[in-house]
């Protein structure tokens, strides 16, 4: 009986093996021996960055074995982080933006439990939720009120900050209560700590140089995009569908905004992606050991489509972060008892918070928050009232919900809906009107436009892209977000287990098998709908499902009661931990590639103001770029490749802003239409770059026209590039004549001949 349940458990393992080495075999062979990531690797940069980083793995697996208390190893793997992170010039990005989330944190502990009077034993995640709704909510009445300039923003930070730490200081010291040690640190413990802290170091030590295309456009423009002296319900006249984005990650950081260098404001997402890996753990912790559970987070660690996306100011962490904060106090609530009910309120503070965050959180949130309800309904887990706190408890919700409101309302005032994004064709049919010059946005359906006999295998071979082989056109912005490869992984576990494990779980944890059944079943669902209908599919959008997809799959694999299984399994794991690590480091939203250079005689941080002036000045804008920087509320329309022509210190937005598919191209269709635009965004200046420029193209034309009939005054030339003045009033006159030939002398046109005959 024994050795055929053991010859069973053997048979399954050598499938399991066979399917994950298998896959991590194919994915490799077709993307980095052969394939899309090729070059990557064969870089002198990449090579660099592998030894680099194989040594700091190293040292922090020799550091964790040796120390063998958690104290004593996490203060030295610091230690070691912060030199590395001194090197690449971050280490005081990272501190600043490590400071203000702590600030965030202190500031919710201290209205969690002083003022909605609930227990401090409720968390950590409990209190950064709390800072974080109130911070916006504060911000968003401060701007309401004329105050909410950046400066101001800061100074409220900075004295509410030390108001802080002097009544923290001044608290009792027995309040410090150090963390239970579990006895000498296991080899699979410390092995899976050194991947956390060396994966957390690898995206630490590339930030200063991998700018995304999004981060340029917006992400870190957030001081000319959302302040204009007085706050950020003011309208600066941009058309982009980015600009009108629920804001509520840009305002919760606004205080990092505006300094330096970026990555005072993108290091907070790494500091958001260690607290989504801490909870990782600790929600693993109710149900499977210590090894295991920080095997997850190692795991999650090394998934590209979450780590990715902590080196870029987009939203995509945070949204995670709450999505995550969420589920935490879902399980809690099961674990701990119907009694403890304010975890539901936390749950739907964070869940109202991510709507504030990232528009297709309203998709993704909405999903797993109503089949938790659902859950909680049918499974008679509804909870028992306390009266002591649940006026605490309401308030805690509605915070969230004051946070939410104030955010809404800035896309309500400039576009007349409260959501932007493919929701604006939803909301005009349920009534709401779209105000000018904003453009409604239709449900993408890729899969309308594919012939019915065909649907199935366009989607089929979707899938396989997804989970295999992220090649093609619209899967470019999966391979730099990747982690349809997990869910397949752990989708092989999941049959294994059925298979191998039927009627094997432990009856205590039904109640959270039947949660995680009810509420990953039709997410999954959900995914698979957006993975067939959208056109362009981006990984970020599925950082959810690659969370809960590894989260099941530990959980699943901690209910097996054989210790062989269960070893034998994560040992197979460890190869897909690999491949893991392998894509993380070849990719990232910019195609960069190694690390930031090293330097150790520098002020901590990387100016990159000062490289984006020194980079128009290479290009011959360096006139220019000191005009416009006299004051930074210039509104310029900019005309050249976007975004870099997004670089100019002032409140700048593209032609393509205007004219591209996120914009409104009817804005061009005739000058006069042009000229109203400018008038409704208070434009003071028109910039076109050297060369970029056709007379074959509308661009060029427009600009022509608006010079002949003096609504623009050209007020530099310089290297062929050109700054001028609106003036709404001007008028065809002999100034505008000679402005126009002055023109046609000095700005450099599009070469047509070197170009192909390349036209807009």
């Amino acid at each position: 009986m024994i050795t055929g349940k053991l010859q069973k458990e053997r048979m399954f393992l050598i499938l399991f093996a066979a399917a994950c080495l298998g896959a991590v075999w194919f994915s490799w062979d077709r993307l980095m021996a052969d394939g899309l990531l090729t070059w990557h690797m064969e870089q002198a940069e990449y090579g660099e960055m592998a030894k680099e980083t194989g040594v700091l793995f190293c040292l922090f697996l020799l550091i964790w074995t040796v120390a063998g208390k958690r104290r004593i190893a996490g203060g030295l793997s610091a230690a070691a982080a912060f030199v590395f992170c001194w090197a690449h010039q971050i280490a005081l990005p990272l501190a600043v933006s490590g400071i203000y989330l702590l600030y965030i944190g202190e500031l919710g502990r201290r209205l969690r439990t002083m003022v909605f009077r609930l227990p401090d034993s409720d968390g950590a995640a409990a209190d950064f939720l709390a800072g974080s709704c109130s911070l916006i909510c504060i911000f968003c009445l401060m701007s309401l009120g004329g105050i909410g300039a950046i400066p101001w923003l800061q100074g409220f930070s900075l004295v509410t900050g030390m108001l802080l730490v002097g009544a923290r200081l001044a608290e009792k010291r027995n309040r410090y209560h150090a963390g239970r040690e579990e006895g000498r640190l296991s080899f699979a413990f410390c092995f899976s700590m050194a991947v956390i802290f060396t994966m957390v170091c690898l995206q630490a030590g590339r930030m200063n140089i991998a700018l995304d295309f999004d981060s340029l456009w917006y992400g870190v423009r957030a001081p000319y995009i959302l302040d204009n002296g007085r706050g950020f319900y003011e309208n600066l006249g941009t058309i982009g569908i980015v600009y009108t984005y629920s804001k509520g990650f840009e305002i919760l950081t606004l205080p990092l905004s505006g300094l330096p260098s970026y990555s005072f404001l993108i290091s907070f997402n790494l500091w958001l992606a260690a607290g989504i890996l801490a909870l990782a753990y600790s929600m693993a912790r109710h149900f499977m050991s210590r090894e295991l559970a920080v095997f997850l987070s190692a795991f999650l660690s090394a998934v590209p489509g979450i780590m990715n996306m902590t080196v870029t100011a987009k939203t995509d962490i945070a949204t995670l972060m709450f999505q995550v904060v969420m589920l935490f106090y879902m399980i809690r609530y099961l674990a701990e008892g119907k009694e403890q009910f304010r975890y539901l309120f936390y749950s739907s503070a964070a869940f109202f918070l991510t709507w504030t965050l990232k528009p297709t959180a309203m998709v993704f949130s909405t999903a797993v928050l109503g089949m938790s309800g659902l859950f909680l309904i049918v499974r008679g887990q509804l909870p028992t009232w306390r009266l002591k706190e649940l006026a605490g408890s309401f308030l805690m919700l509605a915070l969230s919900l004051g946070a939410l409101a104030g955010v809404w309302a800035r896309t309500i005032i400039i576009t007349g809906l409260p959501v932007t994004s493919v929701f604006s064709s939803i909301l005009t049919k349920l009534g709401f009107e779209m105000k000018y010059p904003f453009n409604v946005n239709k449900l993408p359906n890729n899969g309308a436009y594919v012939e019915a006999g065909d649907q199935i295998s366009f989607f089929l071979k979707r899938l396989f892209c997804f989970f295999f082989l992220p090649e093609g056109v619209d899967m470019e912005h999966v391979i730099l977000a990747w982690g349809g490869f997990v869910l397949a992984i752990l989708f092989f576990l999941w049959i294994y287990l059925k298979v191998c494990e039927k009627n094997g779980g432990r009856q205590e944890n039904t109640l959270f098998s039947g949660y995680f059944k009810t509420v990953f079943i039709p997410f999954l669902l959900v995914n698979l709908v957006s993975l067939y209908m959208l056109v362009q599919v981006d990984g970020n959008y599925f950082m959810l499902l690659y969370f809960l997809s590894a989260f099941l799959g530990f959980y699943g694999l901690s209910q097996v009661k054989s210790r062989f299984t269960r070893r034998g399994v994560c040992i197979i794991l460890l190869p897909v931990l690999g491949f893991l690590v392998l894509s993380t480091s070849l990719t990232n939203w910019s195609w960069t590639i190694g690390y930031s250079p090293i330097s150790w005689n520098h002020m901590g941080y990387y100016n990159h103001m000062e490289a984006e002036k020194a980079k128009m000045e290479a290009s011959g804008n360096g006139q220019i770029w000191d005009i416009l920087a006299e004051d930074p509320r210039n509104r310029l329309i900019a005309i050249g490749p976007h975004p870099d022509i997004l670089s100019f210190p002032c409140s700048a937005q593209s032609y393509d802003d205007v004219t591209g598919t996120w914009g409104n191209v009817v804005l061009v269709k005739k000058m006069d239409y042009f000229v109203e635009f400018m008038d409704y965004a208070q434009t003071d200046y028109i910039y076109a770059k050297a060369g970029y420029m056709g007379e074959e193209e509308r661009c060029y034309t427009l600009v022509r026209d608006l010079i002949e009939y003096g609504k623009l005054v050209p007020v530099c030339y310089e290297n062929g590039n050109m700054l001028a003045k609106v003036d709404i009033d001007g008028e065809y006159d002999q100034e505008s004549q000679a402005a126009l030939t002055e023109f046609y002398k000095c700005y450099i046109k599009k070469d047509v001949e070197n170009t192909g005959g390349e036209s807009e």
